[in-house]
This record gives C-alpha cells, structure tokens and sequence, in this order.
C-alpha cells in the first residue's frame, strides 16, 4: 500500500480537501473491514508513542454503530481510544481522560457533568448565548472581510467552554491557544525544549480545580472537584486529561462545523438560496447535513478484546480497530445518494458525528444550540458571506478541520 493510501498520512486530508471519499467508497463496496498497515514514513510527533501496529478500518455505517455500542468486546480504555501504540506511563495518561476511563468510572464522571448539558441548563444559558453571537457578528459586520476561522467560528464555543468549566475570562485566550496547539497533534516547528500544550493545559487544571476546592460553584469544573466515584474524589491525573479534553472538543467540533457550513454553502448555492428562504425552517437540519457531510472528527478507536468477527471479518484480541466516521457518514445503505449536499435530507441526523454508544458526544445538544444561533445571525447579517482566498486545511489524522479561511461580504451599514 502507499502512503497515498495510508490512513496515516496526516497530508492525506490537505491534499484531497477532505477525507479520501473514493478511497472509502472502494473500501466499502470490496473491502468494508479494511487492514490499514504501519507505515515506516510515518514519524510520530508525541513522544513515547507509535504506530507500530496497524488497524482494521470500518467504513460501513452499521459496523461503526455495532462496535461504538460494544465495551465490553471492543474497548475504548484498552489502549485507550487514540489510534497511537502508547508506552506505559503514556496510556495511563491517555486512560485518565474521558475517552478512555474504565467503563464504569466513564459513567460515574458522566453522572457528575451531566447536569451542566441539561436541557434546563442549556435554556438558561442560551440567552447568552445569543448574546455573544451577536457580539460576533458585530465585531466584524461592518468591515467587508475578515478570517472567518478565528475571528467568527471559534469565539463562541470557546466562551461557552470556559463559562461551562468555570474558567476565568483572563484565561480564556490561553486556553483557547494551548487546545488548538493540542490538537494540532501533527506540527513539525514546535520549539525544542518548549513545554507541550497538553502539559500547560495540565498547570492550569491543576489550579483551577484547587480554586474550586477552596470556593465551590455551580460550574463543571466544581462539580468534578466535589463529586465522587465509588465513594473517592476524582484524582488529578483524571480532573487533568478531562480539561484537556474539553479544550479540544468544547471547541473543535463547533468551530469546524461553522466553517464547513460556509465553504458548502458557497460550493451549493442552490442549497444557500433554499436556506435563506426560510431560515428557521431549514437551518437545523442544514447543520445535520453539514455534520453528516463534512464531520470535524475523523475517527476514534477501539481495541478488540477476544477473537471475534466484525462483518463477517475475522479480527483477533489485541487488535486495533479504526472508526470511520467520515465513511460511515457517507454509507449509501444508510444514505441516499450520499455524497450529494441536501440540506432537506430527511435522515441527516443519522449521521456519526457526536460518535455513538456510551461515548456519544456529551456536548452534541450544545454545539447544536451554538451553531444554530451563530449561524441563523450570520446569514441574517451578512448573508453574501463566502470565501475569498486561499483555504488552509490541518494537517491531522483526527481532524478534517478548516484552520484558515479568509471571507469577504457586503459591510452590515452602521447607521442606525
């Protein structure tokens, strides 16, 4: 197989502007179970960890589901839930987040943060929410340009986050800088010597939760640092890997989603017209489609506990396995037609881009709300937006993110 081939080649997103659908097509139709092998070009950038060991990947939608459903045949705590081989002291790192705590310790931290993506709780909080959209739109309306990415499509989830975890407002831009850097998992100019992101994030986890210790609150953060799992207090490792969790995912999933809207809705404009001629009747399920289309996450990962079969493939214990959500979303046993935009797709929702199973999206109803209302002021007050300039895409094997792309619309007039 060659690197072109390779699901670990993080240029393989740049250069096809997306993930490599005709390649998931033919997997899909001949080889639905596909063994992606280790690749000797492949450097991986976090230390003590590799590829060593290559993985089964699943592009049909109803395998993703099967095994997303399955912990206790397909784990996301064995190995962790990170396509990486791990040494020791590294996994149990990685083991300590949300993704890959042990099942039952992933429920009881649920059960803890549950309350604050409540249904009640987002209808208080929504009012703000709106407000910082329109702050948004108004910080940029007048002037004709901007760059849509981090001017626009990052500020809300990143303020949403922050309010939600308890972070204080000086904070926020740190945090916000130092997730994105995390994510960022495949950058070669890192300085030698430079503390990783993950480690800074750690710091101010770290005194973060001691202030919550001494003035409890109503925010997430608090609830963690007050609550118990079988009767003990989460451990720092554990309150450490959750906020670096949600630096990434409090933010990632709802930045890229935005920007994906704006690039599709320029590539479709007959679908943009449809939209804008009755915005509240189609927008929520535009963002489905969006998310079904164009998912920011790439993939997650399971390890196999005991031989077993995954259609009708036999896979062995031990073994990695590699869900594809942008192939799953694309399933056309699922999905009609399924790599045509169509924002009035009745099953849009049907989509994998919260995940599936116990490690369904705690955040998914919020990034909705968020999206929902950033987007219907947008297209309210600069409805001509589209992009002007070249697009920059992440280099990543986990993200099929926007991080550049420069826009340009009629100025909003500032009389009035």
């Amino acid at each position: 197989m060659s690197l072109a081939t390779n699901l670990i080649d993080p240029t393989l997103i740049p250069q096809n502007s997306g993930p490599p659908h005709a390649l998931f097509d033919d997997w899909r139709a001949n080889d639905p179970v596909h063994w992606n092998p280790p690749s000797e070009s492949y450097d991986c950038p976090m230390p003590n960890a590799s590829l060593r060991q290559g993985f089964w990947v699943l592009t049909r939608h109803q395998d993703v589901i099967d095994v997303s459903r399955n912990q206790a045949l397909f784990s996301s705590h064995e190995g962790s839930a990170v396509i990486w081989d791990f040494e020791p002291k590294q996994l149990a790192e990685q083991q300590a987040g949300l993704m890959a705590m042990k099942p039952a310790d992933h429920l009881a931290v649920k059960r803890l943060v549950m309350p604050s993506f409540a249904p009640t709780e987002l209808d208080r909080f929504r009012p703000e929410i709106d407000r910082v959209a329109r702050a948004i739109i108004d910080s940029i309306a007048g002037n004709g340009s901007c760059e849509f990415v981090f001017d626009v499509a990052s500020r809300l989830p990143v303020h949403t986050f922050c309010k939600l975890l308890g972070v204080p407002d000086e904070l926020r831009e740190t945090v916000f800088k130092l997730g994105n850097e995390t994510a960022d998992t495949e950058r070669t100019d890192r300085q030698q010597g430079a503390i990783p992101a993950m480690y800074q994030l750690f710091v101010i986890a770290q005194q973060l939760a001691e202030e919550k210790r001494k003035h409890p609150d109503d925010s997430m953060m608090s609830r963690l640092v007050h609550g118990e799992v079988d009767g003990e207090k989460i451990d720092e490792v554990n309150l450490q890997m959750f906020f670096v969790t949600l630096s990434i995912a409090g933010h990632e999933t709802t930045r890229s989603t935005a920007a994906h809207f704006v690039r599709l809705m320029n590539e479709h404009p007959d679908q943009y017209e449809l939209l804008r001629s009755d915005v509240d009747a189609h927008l929520p399920n535009a963002v489905e489609e969006v998310l079904r289309h164009s998912p920011p996450v790439v993939k997650f990962r399971r390890t196999v506990m005991e031989d077993t079969e995954i259609g009708g493939r036999k896979v062995a214990k031990g073994d990695k396995i590699y869900l594809s959500y942008p192939a799953a979303n694309r399933d056309p046993a699922v999905f009609e037609d399924p790599h045509r935009f169509d924002i009035t797709r009745r099953n849009a929702s049907r989509h994998l881009a919260f995940g599936s199973g116990a490690h369904f999206c705690l955040g998914a109803r919020l990034a909705r709300y968020q999206l929902t209302a950033l987007l219907k002021e947008m297209v309210a007050r600069i409805p001509d937006i589209r992009p002007d300039g070249e697009m920059e895409m992440l280099k990543s094997i986990w993200f099929n993110a926007i991080i550049r792309m420069p826009v340009a619309f009629t100025p909003e007039s500032r009389s009035g």
